[in-house]
């Protein structure tokens, strides 16, 4: 009987802009220059999955805040204005739909879905996420314990933002999206519960169609709580025990990762990008609801070659 294929979707994106000659900023501003660095990282790599460059600044941007934009290096917000509720009415007026570089990514959407033939992505930060942009996130930190009135308007502004971006996407044609949410790994369970799952749950009602939780960091004290959040899968750091986390989650919720972008795919050879991938896939050889990926998203300067190894072992790898 031959054996279930392992699906290996690292989470590739910045790495292609050797493949096209181009820079970070070309393809996070222009939906060919993307789709071309995309198409050549599918040629090269041939992963059974793929994302497009991934970007927490999209939505933020959107809402009018100013953003660090660097040619070669990820994008950043540079102001959190939103203090009271004087400033949130005026951010909320300046959301008028689908605009700014959302459209552009909504392109590349709908580039991929009409020439792909893999498992296609797309990515939107998350409410929570998208309120530490807005607010800043150590004042958020304050504010869920002080001013948790003030918080949850916040977030129901934030997440009818991300509805409306990820339904976008689904219409382009993606097969699934990652909600990112690095900003929730600073809750205790109790607050997460409150302020990030509570609006995870509501996109999962919302859009019903697959949707990814994506939180970077060691998330060992969200994890079961994550696993009954109604994710299709959840997207782990490095810093997570993928074969715990096997233990604790659905057996029907896919488990997505680990592999450390920046000490094994950026600073590792050859020789530990193998090492590490084998270990990893021997490890998880008996967990069905396992995807094999990157922990996160993986850093410009990778070695392509660092990539090609990952590949290379991840397809040869058979149960022992």
């Amino acid at each position: 009987m031959e054996e279930k294929k392992r699906l290996i979707i690292p989470l590739l994106g910045a790495p292609g802009v050797k493949l096209t000659k181009t820079t970070l900023k070309d393809n996070l501003t222009n939906s060919d220059i993307q789709f071309k660095t995309l198409a050549k990282i599918l040629e090269r790599f041939q992963p059974d999955g793929i994302f497009p460059f991934m970007d927490l600044t999209i939505e933020a941007e959107v809402l009018g805040l100013k953003i660090e934009f660097p040619e070669n290096e990820n994008p950043s917000v540079r102001e959190h204005p939103v203090k009271d509720r004087e400033i949130l009415k005026e951010v909320k007026r300046r959301w008028k739909g689908i605009t700014g570089r959302m459209k552009v990514f909504v392109e590349v959407a709908e580039k991929m879905s009409n020439n792909f033939d893999v498992i296609k992505g797309g990515y939107v930060i998350g409410p929570f996420t998208l309120a530490g942009e807005l607010v800043g996130v150590n004042d958020l930190g304050i504010y869920v314990i002080e001013e948790e009135d003030f918080v949850r308007e916040v977030l129901d502004f934030t997440v009818d933002v991300v509805k409306e971006y990820a339904k976008a996407l689904f219409e382009a044609g993606v097969d699934v999206i990652a909600i990112l949410e690095p900003t929730a790994v600073i809750l205790s369970p109790q607050l997460f519960r409150k302020f990030s799952l509570a609006y995870f749950t509501y996109l999962v009602d919302e859009l019903k169609r697959p949707l990814i939780y994506h939180i970077c960091g060691n998330t060992n004290h969200l994890i079961e709580d994550m696993g009954k959040s109604g994710a299709y899968g959840l997207s782990l750091d490095s810093a997570v025990d993928l074969k715990w986390v096997s233990e604790k989650i659905p057996s029907h919720v896919y488990i997505i990762g680990n592999l450390d972008p920046v000490r094994v795919f950026l600073q590792g050879n050859v020789d530990l990008v193998e090492k590490e991938t084998l270990n990893l896939l021997k490890k998880m050889e008996d967990v069905n609801n396992f995807i094999l990926s990157s922990g996160c998203d993986i850093p410009i300067g990778t070695p392509l070659e660092n990539i090609d190894a990952f590949m290379r072992i991840a397809r040869k790898y058979k149960k022992l």
